[in-house]
């Protein structure tokens, strides 16, 4: 059915229900008399038009709002996707990070390693060459001491 079918049956069916209403109300000398209702009856179609225009307003509203939702959802939706990205690549990152230290600490590690042995080497070295002095002193003292008493 056409819009404008569908407004002109709504309005009929309103006209016809507060007619209804309107006859079955008993008639009292101190209300308005019949010209009074006659009068309501003609205003309806009036208070329909702008019933109509605020269920409109109404609906265009709810439109409006549902096109807000959508695009909030919309951008939401996005901003998730780029965070997700950018996530993921906070993650390989962090584990390119995490094998450059590795092997920084190796590197460290063999390094400190043979320093200590240089040291070991070094200090082993020195040791013999001092101990190496000592016994040459130590044999010259006793040769002495021998020829010396082998003379008297």
């Amino acid at each position: 059915m056409p819009a404008h079918r569908l407004q002109l049956t709504v309005r009929l069916v309103l006209v016809a229900c507060a007619l209804v209403l309107t006859l079955l109300q008993p008639v009292s000398t101190a209300q308005a008399g019949i010209v009074d209702r006659v009068k309501e009856m003609y205003q309806l179609p009036e208070q329909m038009e702008s019933m109509q225009q605020e269920f409109e307003g109404a609906k265009r509203r709810l439109e409006e709002e549902k096109n807000k939702l959508a695009e909030s959802v919309k951008q939401s939706s996005e901003a998730l996707e780029l965070l997700r990205e950018q996530n993921k690549q906070l993650q390989d990152q962090n584990a390119a990070l995490q094998s450059r230290i590795q092997m920084i600490e190796q590197a460290e590690a063999v390094q400190h390693a043979q320093r200590r042995n240089i040291m070991t080497i070094v200090i082993t070295v020195l040791l013999l060459a001092i101990g190496y002095f000592l016994l040459g002193r130590l044999l010259r003292i006793a040769v002495w001491k021998r020829q010396k008493n082998e003379r008297y």
